[in-house]
Formats: C-alpha cells, sequence, structure tokens
C-alpha cells in the first residue's frame, strides 16, 4: 500500500495531533493535584505541592489558550487564508503564551532547577514565534498591498 503524502495529508495530521493535545491539557486541568501529589511523594525532595500546583494551573490554561489559537490557525490554513490580520493575531498570541509559561517556569525554579531548563526552551519557541509572526505580518502587509495595486 502506498499512500501519497500531500500537504491536504499533513494538515489533516496537525489539525488532529493539535485536538487529541487539546483534549490532554483540558484532561490535565483536572489532573493537576494527583499530579503534583504522586511529585511530592517520589521526589525525595522537600514538598512543593501549592507552588507546583499554581505553576502546572497556570501553565496548563495558557497551554489551552496556544493550543487554541493552533487550532483556529490550522482552520484558517486548510480554507487557503494564509497570509491574514487573523493569522498573525494567532501567532502572536501564541508566542505570548510561550512567554508566559516561560516566566512561570523561571519562578518555580527557585525551588527546582530543571524548571529553568523548561522555562529556557519555551522562552525560544516564544522568540521563533515572534520572528514568524513578524515575517507573517510583512507578508500580510504586502499582499495587502498587492490587492489594491491595479
Amino acid at each position: 500500500m502506498n499512500i501519497k503524502w500531500t500537504n491536504k495529508n499533513s494538515l489533516l495530521l496537525s489539525r488532529a495531533i493539535t485536538w487529541a493535545i487539546f483534549l490532554l491539557a483540558c484532561s490535565i486541568l483536572f489532573l493537576i493535584p494527583i499530579i503534583t501529589e504522586w511529585y511530592d511523594a517520589v521526589s525525595g525532595k522537600p514538598p512543593i505541592r501549592t507552588v507546583l500546583t499554581v505553576c502546572l494551573y497556570i501553565s496548563d490554561i495558557f497551554a489551552i489558550l496556544a493550543v487554541w489559537e493552533l487550532s483556529l490557525l490550522l482552520r484558517n490554513i486548510s480554507k487557503q487564508e494564509l497570509f491574514t490580520v487573523r493569522n498573525t493575531r494567532c501567532v502572536r498570541v501564541i508566542s505570548w503564551c510561550c512567554f508566559v509559561v516561560a516566566v512561570v517556569c523561571c519562578v518555580l525554579s527557585f525551588w527546582r532547577i530543571l524548571a529553568l531548563m523548561i522555562a529556557v526552551v519555551a522562552a525560544f519557541v516564544g522568540l521563533i514565534l515572534r520572528v514568524v509572526k513578524n515575517m507573517l505580518a510583512a507578508a500580510t502587509e504586502l499582499r495587502e498591498e498587492n490587492d489594491y495595486t491595479i
């Protein structure tokens, strides 16, 4: 069986994975108390359940927002709406969500240093998305100029 991989198939896979991650992130909201209790039990370090719970709730809420915006972006792409102000907004929101998670993880790193690594990764992804957002905004502006040129 030879399945040809097309842009349409890739977009469909991206949308399916996005929705799976969205459902997982929503489920995690209900599991955070169990996760933090388990972590304190197995970490072998002083308990940080309250701090970890707050940080995970904040991070998960912004992760849900980022995944929601990603689903909107993918929906627009599937409708062939590429260089639009809405798409630029979606990428901007996702990048700010990454920066919020980076700040939350920086705070958490006062208790667990490993959180600093997560903060650096989240900030780097946020930075890359800011660059993509700037390119998308410039491309949107060029497209709008071309649309009004006779």
